[in-house]
């Protein structure tokens, strides 16, 4: 457990914030397993959320040398958002099932709610991390980082030539 807790302390806020959110979608499946035999927690979002823990905890850890497919923030929000869109699914026929009276359902609605508040809580923070570490995108909608601009050359000055009086010494005749 020692090692646990320094993984934890060098989570920062947002990924805490996804940490605590993925461990709510682990108690939520623990309530609906529990009180009401798996009803109001989702499987998959379960797996999304120790699969996020896994993450950060690989990321952190000090004998651990990982080459990732992509940045970790982006592979932290695809997976949060996933599991947040199937614990969202999954409150919904618990929510049909709230004009019904009794313990079981009453647990079931616990456990989904419980399960969809860490599922939100987990792609917030995942889309704040996201958000700063995310690398510079043009105003137009394309992936791919603006060329840098060199400023235009400036003209080059003009000669200054000193100004021209009519005088009686130039070869013209008189006017």
């Amino acid at each position: 457990m020692p090692q646990v807790q320094e993984v934890w302390n060098k989570l920062n806020p947002r990924e805490r914030l996804t940490a605590i959110g993925a461990l709510l979608i682990v108690l939520g499946w623990i309530i609906g397993l529990a009180g009401s035999f798996g009803l109001g927690g989702s499987t998959i979002a379960l797996v999304g959320a120790i699969a996020v823990l896994a993450i950060l905890f690989l990321k952190y850890s000090p004998n651990q040398s990982i080459t990732w497919p992509a940045p970790i923030p982006q592979i932290v929000l695809g997976i949060s958002g996933v599991a947040a869109l199937l614990a969202l699914l999954a409150l919904l026929p618990v929510l049909q099932l709230m004009g019904l009276s009794g313990g079981f359902l009453g647990v079931a609605l616990v456990a989904a709610i419980v399960t969809a508040v860490g599922a939100v809580l987990m792609v917030w923070g995942a889309w704040q991390e996201y958000q700063l570490t995310k690398p510079a995108t043009s105003s137009t909608g394309s992936s791919s980082p603006l060329p840098p601009t060199t400023p235009p050359p400036s003209a080059p000055p003009a000669p200054s030539a000193p100004p021209t009086t009519p005088s009686d010494t130039d070869d013209l005749p008189p006017a």
